[in-house]
């Protein structure tokens, strides 16, 4: 596997996916899913913001807004920079298709998968989803996922800047076994059971109806805090939004080393200081 390139992965043919929902319903999950929860070091579970907590604090946000120092921000619009800045680029490629009729439940990560990492310091590997991210404890734990989840992973590079060899063989691995249709049992993900609901028929076809039922997905309910250096910015020159890693990316002066946060729940571990800065 080490000496397998990504051109030659790229030639093998793939396998079509073939997934039937002629009479599908609904799809569900087994067994009661927990919600996970960000816990300190001692344990401790840390509340993260929600929607609820923006609108009881929304005026209270926007007089701290208005109350800071502008005089080093540059005069020129956002927009205009903004535009300024994409008229140099090429549009970006729309992001890998997925099932969209996955339902999870409210308050739970959810939408398209944006990117995936393998984060040595808390050990564990961070799927990044449009609206949450879910955190599981290890590689194999990653197959507990819907099989067009796994899909969608392959088709993105794994994010692993610590270079620990065994994420890349795995990644490298789905890659192969998504084009000869998940032939190993090990790297196998996680296919629905279609069951019959009850006592339903399609009143045009009067045919049954069914739903795609999961097991539970081995999702990790106690999220350590990331560690973060403290009192490090303060040769900082801007933040930003890196739409191909779906990071937020620090950016120093002096061509120091960027430093990068897949997850924006990580700030809070920063020194008080630190995050005056980036307010």
């Amino acid at each position: 596997m080490k000496i397998v390139d990504d051109a030659t992965i790229d030639k093998i043919p793939s396998e079509p996916e073939v997934v039937n929902l002629e009479g599908l319903e609904e799809i569900m999950f087994e067994g009661d899913a927990k919600k996970s929860a960000y816990v300190c070091k001692d344990g401790t579970k840390f509340n993260s913001f929600d929607c609820d907590w923006l609108r009881e604090n929304v005026d209270e946000i926007d007089e701290k807004l208005k109350s800071r120092d502008t005089s080093a921000i540059p005069t020129d619009t956002f927009e205009e920079w903004q535009k300024q800045f994409l008229a140099k680029f090429q549009k970006p490629a729309p992001p890998p298709v997925q099932v969209d009729y996955l339902k999870y439940q409210k308050d739970r990560p959810q939408g398209k998968i944006l990117g995936w990492m393998f984060i040595k310091d808390i050990h564990c590997v961070a799927v990044k989803r449009e609206n949450g991210i879910q955190y599981f404890n290890s590689l194999l734990s990653i197959l507990t996922l819907p099989f067009y989840d796994v899909a969608a992973l392959e088709k993105l590079n794994l994010i692993n800047r610590s270079n620990y060899e065994g994420a890349t063989l795995f990644a490298r691995n789905l890659r192969i076994e998504r084009r000869k249709g998940w032939k190993d049992e090990l790297y196998k993900p996680q296919f629905p059971m279609y069951e019959q609901i009850k006592y339903t028929l399609d009143p045009d076809t009067n045919t049954a109806r069914y739903k795609l039922v999961y097991q539970p997905m081995k999702v990790m309910d106690k999220i350590p805090l990331m560690p973060m250096k403290q009192d490090v910015l303060g040769n900082m020159k801007l933040w930003c939004y890196d739409s191909d890693t779906h990071e937020t990316v620090i950016v120093f002066k002096n061509d120091e080393d960027n430093f990068r946060m897949l997850d924006p729940m990580w700030i809070v571990n920063m020194s008080a200081g630190d995050i005056k800065t980036l307010f």
